[in-house]
């Protein structure tokens, strides 16, 4: 680290007399930070509002602020290389540009509730964009259904052919998971909402600021008792739970399209896109995007194992080892956020081969449990009777040919429309249309209140700039 550089940094480091070059090198979380730098500057312009409204600040000091901070707020790029973190880079930032008035923005505040503030903010855009792309995806997954609902498909149980579906019974599954997931990731924007500002390093301060005023500045719905609000991050793990849970399920998806897509299946055509060939084999149509978010699914697991790691014992209220579980957080979440607009872009794009689709299941007829349940229905047999009469007649003949003589030709449209559960003939479509937009309402709900809330910080700095300019 260049010796000019850490003379640059704050000089509360120095006055402390502490620290030293090998410290601030591996201490530093620099190099992660831009992650959450323009939550920081958002954060701050935040503070600098309430403590001009609360008159803690002296005009002329706001005055050389609020012009800093809207260009922060703007442009970012306030973060350096030679500090520990992003709040030593930006206070050096507003002494640069500001002078002496800088040392009046620290009232009231610590890094521990500014950056816990900071990481709410990041984690709750992160997952309204990654409900944005579960979304679009789960509408994607309706329209395949609304085209190609009614087809026939093999349904398969330990990877060998179980029973006949349709495309909307195996699209509509996928939706249903995503759906979940989506539950999941607005839940966890609502415990995210609550603000640490406040809290101070952990005990509060005695600053006459209001929580409750700084929460409604931040977009937040409520606040934090000030030890969790420092010293967890608690909720701040579920957002990377929820990223894990989710690539999970991507991951099983993803597995079924590269199995429906194969040339052993061939029923779903995946779009070009998301194809490469081999260097060696220019046959070859590998599904490449899908592969790699299978891998990434891997690694977002092991990312919400290392943040649980990493605060399993740790006591209250802040300690730097938190430090180490952000960039976990910031992989784990734009993972998650990019595999969800792969798996909307496949569903957007990709086709149905009917034909196939139905030979494959006049081929391998997998039907024997329907034929078992049509005898035990019609002829007011056990259940398991007639499983064993049909597991006799399997040894007899082919599944297919029994499932002809048996039901007679047209047999696999008929299984369809005789099933009352499941894979029925006809989804019920309208519903998932109706979770979907309550879905799309809710996001579009919490996307609106933080914008809202940064453009009221941000117009109360440019009108108190004006008004600054003016006097």
């Amino acid at each position: 680290m260049p010796r000019d550089v850490v003379r640059a940094m704050p000089r509360y480091r120095e006055l402390a007399g502490i620290g030293g070059e090998l410290v601030y090198q591996y201490t530093s979380s620099i190099g992660h930070d831009h992650a959450i730098e323009k939550h920081v500057a958002y954060v701050l312009a935040t503070h600098l509002t309430h403590l001009f409204e609360k008159d803690l600040i002296p005009r002329e000091a706001f005055c050389a602020l609020a012009p800093v901070l809207l260009s922060m707020l703007r442009e970012g790029n306030y973060i350096r290389e030679g500090y520990e973190d992003v709040f030593e880079a930006a206070e050096a930032y507003l002494e640069e540009r500001a002078g002496s008035a800088a040392n009046y923005l620290w009232l009231g505040r610590s890094r521990n509730d500014h950056v816990s503030a900071a990481l709410r903010l990041y984690a709750v855009e992160k997952l309204v964009e990654l409900a944005k792309g579960l979304t679009r995806a789960r509408r994607a997954l309706l329209g395949v259904a609304t085209r190609w609902g009614n087809v026939p498909v093999l349904l398969h149980t330990h990877q060998q052919p179980s029973q006949v579906g349709n495309i909307a019974c195996l699209v509509l599954g996928w939706e249903e998971a995503l759906s979940s997931v989506t539950q999941l990731a607005l839940f966890a924007t609502k415990l995210l909402a609550r603000s640490p500002l406040g809290a101070s390093a952990g005990a509060g301060t005695i600053a006459p600021i209001d929580p409750e005023r700084l929460a409604e500045l931040l977009g937040f719905e409520s606040v934090l008792s000030s030890t969790y609000a420092s010293g967890s991050r608690l909720d701040v793990a579920l957002a990377v739970m929820v990223s894990a849970m989710f690539m999970a399920e991507a991951s099983r998806i993803a597995s079924d399209l590269i199995t429906y897509s194969s040339p052993y299946l061939g029923v779903i055509v995946i779009p070009d896109e998301h194809v490469a060939t081999s260097s060696a084999m220019p046959h070859k149509r590998n599904p490449v995007t899908l592969e790699v978010l299978r891998a990434r699914a891997a690694r977002v697991a092991g990312y919400a194992l290392g943040v649980l790691a990493i605060m399993h014992g740790l006591p209250y209220i802040y300690n730097l080892d938190l430090q180490e579980a952000n960039p976990l957080l910031y992989t784990a979440l734009s993972d998650a956020v990019e595999a969800s607009m792969i798996l909307s872009d496949i569903f957007e794009k990709m086709g149905i081969d009917e034909k196939r689709s139905r030979a494959l299941v006049e081929r391998y007829a997998p039907v024997s449990v329907e034929l078992a349940e049509i005898s035990a229905l019609r002829e007011g047999k056990a259940f398991r009777e007639a499983y064993r009469e049909v597991a006799e007649l399997l040894r007899k003949e082919p599944l297919a040919r029994l499932a002809e003589s048996l039901l007679g030709p047209g047999w696999v449209d008929k299984v369809l429309e005789l099933r009352k559960t499941g894979c029925t003939r006809h989804m019920n479509l309208g519903r998932v249309e109706a979770r979907i937009a309550l879905d799309e309402r809710k996001v579009s709900e919490i996307e609106e209140r933080l914008v809202s809330s940064r453009k009221r910080i941000i117009e109360f700095l440019e009108e108190a700039w004006e008004s600054c300019q003016r006097a």
